[in-house]
């Protein structure tokens, strides 16, 4: 295989599967805006060739899959340029920060048999997994109220073009992204409407950078779902992150927490089933999905569903006004 890295801001979880698969033909350049980050990349994939310019490493380099973690921004418009080529694309989220950036992304893909996966790595955690089980078998009855956390350290510093808006694309559709893709995978239940709120208390050197957002949604059930993500983990705390779920339905709770999956339920009480359910790593599951072997966790039409989920819930956020969720 012939796998680029494009960008060096995203987690570029592809990078897993480099051990296992020595033969491969690596390439990496910057994402046109920003080339330091990606050149630490670089620096750190031995044997890897660097290229100054995207545009050259997708028509040099030809690469079967290209991993995109660029600035937020550029994600969506470097996703279309390898498309374009017929080249598969695995990229961080979002993979769009505009309805004009999306569309581009469906016309790309639609009717095509092109491959575009986002990094979601919650679906490849066992605690989500075993969350998931546990509402998909009924152990919690109806869902009533799904919760979600995203919390993480701000650090020191963030790069500068987080404060310009149409660079970063806002908290919600990086950091929140998370939560609301964790519930609608857990849950299985669709939302019908959001609304939000949000704001920058803590950093208002960094202008229109959000520092906290909150958003409600009503499910397509009639129940209820409340996703809130912020930058105010302190940097004294053990982890950089700090995510939890939590769904409660007619017949019980089932949680996540430091990294383990909490089920109540039927007479047996609180227990821990995190192992009950097996995961491979993300890079694994996302190399099956770009082989054909799985479509179950990863896919083109379920990059594209939570794209608009995210945008519909970030329009309703900005706006402070309901919006239907259409994916």
């Amino acid at each position: 295989m012939r796998l680029a890295f494009i960008g060096g801001f995203g987690h570029h979880y592809m990078r897993g599967a480099l051990a296992s698969h020595p033969d491969w033909q690596i390439a990496v350049s910057g994402d046109g805006h920003d080339s330091d980050a990606a050149k630490n990349l670089s620096k750190g994939i031995q044997n890897s060739q660097w290229f100054d310019d995207p545009l050259t490493l997708l028509d040099e380099f030809k690469p079967d899959v290209v991993s995109i973690g660029a600035i937020y921004a550029l994600n969506g418009t470097l996703a279309a340029l390898a498309l374009e080529r017929d080249i598969a694309v695995v990229s961080d989220k979002p993979i769009a920060t505009s309805w004009p950036a999306l569309e581009r992304l469906r016309e790309l893909t639609g009717g095509t048999g092109r491959i575009l996966l986002t990094e979601f790595p919650f679906r490849s955690h066992k605690e989500f997994r075993a969350a998931r089980w546990a509402v998909q078998s009924g152990q919690i009855g109806e869902v009533v109220l799904a919760t979600a956390q995203k919390s993480y350290r701000f650090g020191a510093s963030r790069p500068a073009w987080y404060r310009d808006r149409e660079l970063y694309g806002g908290t919600l559709v990086w950091i929140a992204s998370h939560a609301i893709d964790v519930i609608r995978f857990c849950s299985g239940v669709p939302y019908k409407r959001a609304i939000g709120t949000g704001g920058n208390v803590s950093r208002p050197d960094y202008a229109s950078m959000e520092d906290h957002v909150t958003a409600l949604f009503e499910l397509s059930n009639g129940g209820t779902a409340i996703v809130h993500a912020d930058y105010l983990r302190p940097q004294s705390a053990p982890t950089h992150g700090d995510d939890r779920l939590r769904i409660a339905g007619s017949q019980g709770v089932v949680e996540v927490r430091n990294g383990r999956c909490i089920l109540i339920s039927g007479s047996e009480g609180e227990r821990d089933i995190t192992d009950s359910v097996q995961g491979r790593p993300v890079n694994e599951e996302l190399l099956a999905a770009l082989n054909g072997e799985s479509s179950e966790f990863y896919s083109t039409q379920q990059s594209l569903e939570i794209a608009a989920i995210l945008l519909q819930a970030r329009d309703a956020t900005d706006e402070r006004s309901w919006h239907s969720i259409t994916p």
